[in-house]
């Protein structure tokens, strides 16, 4: 079975209904629809994560305008039927790997301090480390730790 993650650089339709697909399996109504993805893939890094020929995962990042050397993962989901696999543990180092390549010396991610299974593999199997938490960040109740991993 084979595992390669590759950059979307260009507007394909079925390649992002299926990321979209995969971004609704994931975060249901917040998951990126076209308006973000199109632009994403124009002016930032779109990733997807094909196993056996199949895409089965995406991942999408903005550099920060006040430190370019800085990424921001916007989202990584993989599909349903593939998670617990740890192919987006691979997914996201590959990603990391990746943006090593393009200059970037730091990721930031925010999470759902609720959401313990990501936390874990972000703090655990990837070395991401909680910065700040913000209270609110989406809007009531809706709080965010925001992590960062130095590359």
């Amino acid at each position: 079975m084979s595992f390669d993650v590759i950059i979307i650089s260009h507007n394909d339709a079925a390649l992002l209904s299926r990321l979209m697909d995969i971004e609704k399996q994931a975060f249901g109504e917040a998951g990126l629809d076209a308006w973000s993805l199109v632009p994403l893939v124009r002016h930032g890094k779109v990733l997807a994560l094909k196993y056996d020929n199949e895409v089965i995962g995406g991942a999408q990042f903005i550099r920060d305008w006040s430190d370019p050397a800085k990424a921001y993962l916007i989202g990584i989901a993989v599909d349903s039927s593939f998670r617990g696999k740890g192919l987006g543990t691979r997914f996201l180092s590959a990603c990391v790997e990746l943006l090593k390549t393009e200059g970037i010396k730091c990721i930031e991610l925010t999470v759902d301090p609720q959401n313990y299974g990501a936390v874990k593999v972000y703090e655990e199997k990837l070395s991401f480390r909680t910065v700040a938490k913000r209270k609110n960040e989406y809007g009531p109740k809706e709080d965010r730790l925001v992590m960062e991993l130095e590359l």
